[in-house]
């Protein structure tokens, strides 16, 4: 998407909050972001340090200037917070004290990706707001445990697929899911800084251009802060030029020799260049990034690379032998006293995507620390922001740097520490299981006859009940009753009915039926 049609912005930059610590760069990340993008053609709804109402005020602006715009973006500085994998933005007057104040002081990141245009036009997001948070730790103080949780930064933002067209939409964030940005000690953030230095460059796409903020960034802040974006675009989206030819118009026209000597290497360069930091940080080895700096020494991702190398040649191989064979803990654990210093080293990120952990031992290593005595929840094979406080507090009460990330020393270390009661704990778990479902089967197929209490039982063999009479005797229809009754007199025997007395003399009386 060239750099023309209807373009609008949305850039906001809170700072000077009421109920949390002031942020010095929010405000002044948000003018350079106003002026880059301006430049680049758009027209921008803007807004400094804003209350509730003020964001909405502008947000609500934006929504009807975007409608029918074929590129819209949103740029928020300031703070934000994430409870239960959602995400908040915070005006400058919120105050946090209850869990209905995040519905009614906050602003959702639904009600942005809201405020986009429809199909098919295209949406982007940035977020500068993962900064350590003091209202999130207010307010997760009055959260119900059972079933809410505050994390510190953002959480990923999951669109679906049904909620986007053809155009797409691109969200952009400061660094890492569940990590803080950082301010920086100039007048802008890192992350801003080299936003506006790439976002609008002639020539380079959106997703390109965030490539290189991630280089950049990761490298300035010696690989504590790492931005990343998730995007489902249809096509090519530029906000500066489309093309390099259009980014400096000369006076008069130069020959077609001498632009394409100036254009056409530059840009077959920078893609070739961008191939192989690609493979080069996926393969994430030793002689990749050689291979890499060795093409490209000063190249856009040098930093990154020797950076990254460094700490390749400092981590130790994991060798998978070693992790899973139990006869061969003993040389592991001989070898780390030799090497204390690489038990030391901080965990980081890519310390620990050397270990390789996919799902399987990802759950056997929060089974370990279970079992071990740190409260985690469930062992789902995800590692959120309560399992990287299990890590944090493991690897500070071992005496290690507490950065929640491993090395491949130390989660040999924390599977020699939890082996044994890591056996214990599955055998519990494992009884528990089985109890649990033999008393489901015997609930299911025997009805359950309850003993009579203790005084009851004292109280019959003291006075034991008369026994009950059987229903065969109790239901007896009682004997019939005779209809007549004998009488005798002088004049002989005879019989009158039942309900009339004997005669004293004479002969028998004659009754009528």
């Amino acid at each position: 998407m060239a750099a023309d049609g209807n373009r609008v912005a949305l850039v906001i930059g809170n700072g000077k909050y009421v109920h949390a610590p002031t942020l010095t760069n929010p405000a002044s990340d948000a003018r350079l972001m106003a002026e880059t993008l301006r430049k680049a053609g758009f027209k921008v709804v803007e807004g400094i340090d804003l209350d509730y109402l003020g964001m909405n005020d502008r947000l609500n602006r934006f929504t009807e200037a975007s409608y029918d715009a074929e590129l819209a973006v949103i740029y928020y500085a300031g703070h934000g917070m994430q409870v239960n994998g959602k995400n908040y933005l915070i005006p400058v007057d919120s105050e946090l004290k209850a869990p209905a104040h995040l519905r009614t002081r906050t602003i959702q990141i639904d009600e942005l990706l809201a405020a986009l245009p429809p199909d098919p036009g295209v949406g982007v997001v940035i977020l500068d707001a993962c900064r350590d948070n003091p209202l999130a730790r207010t307010i997760a103080t009055s959260l119900p445990k059972s079933r809410s949780t505050a994390a510190p930064g953002l959480a990923p933002v999951e669109i679906a697929s049904t909620d986007i067209g053809t155009g797409g939409v691109l969200i952009a964030y400061a660094t890492d899911p569940g990590a803080v940005s950082y301010d920086g000690t100039g007048a802008n953030s890192p992350y801003t800084t080299s936003l506006a230095k790439h976002l609008a460059e002639p020539g380079v796409n959106i997703q390109s251009a965030l490539t290189r903020v991630r280089g950049e960034v990761t490298a300035e802040t010696n690989g504590r802060q790492r931005p990343w974006y998730n995007a489902s675009l249809g096509r090519e989206v530029f906000i500066g030029p489309a093309t390099a030819e259009t980014a400096a118009a000369p006076a008069h026209a130069p020959t077609s020799s001498s632009a394409n000597q100036s254009t056409e290497p530059d840009s077959r360069g920078w893609e070739v260049e961008q191939r192989v930091w690609d493979e080069s940080s996926k393969r994430n080895t030793v002689a990749h990034y050689e291979a890499y700096l060795q093409q490209f020494p000063s190249g856009s991702f040098a930093a990154l690379a020797r950076l990254n190398l460094n700490q390749l040649k400092k981590t130790p191989p994991v060798v998978a032998e070693v992790v899973n064979d139990a006869s061969r803990f003993g040389t592991a654990a001989e070898s780390s006293a030799a090497t204390a210093d690489r038990d030391n080293e901080a965990g980081t990120e890519l310390t620990e995507s050397a270990i390789g952990l996919d799902r399987q031992k990802k759950v056997d290593l929060q089974e370990r620390l279970l079992a071990i005595g740190y409260d985690l929840g469930d062992a789902d094979g995800t590692f959120g922001a309560v399992t990287r406080r299990a890590i944090g507090l493991w690897q500070k009460e071992n005496g290690l740097s507490s950065t929640t990330f491993l090395t491949p020393n130390q989660y040999v270390r924390l599977k020699l520490d939890s082996d044994l009661a890591v056996k214990g704990y599955r055998a519990q778990r494992a009884s528990e299981k089985q109890k649990s479902a033999t008393s489901l089967k015997t609930h299911n197929s025997a009805p359950v006859v309850r003993a009579k209490p203790e005084r009851e039982q004292r109280r019959q063999a003291v006075k034991p009940q008369p026994a009950a009479k059987s229903k065969a005797v109790s239901q007896a229809p009682a004997a019939r009753q005779p209809k007549f009754r004998t009488c005798r007199t002088t004049h002989g025997v005879f019989q009158v009915p039942a309900s009339k007395k004997c005669p004293l003399t004479g002969p028998a009386p004659q009754w009528q039926n």
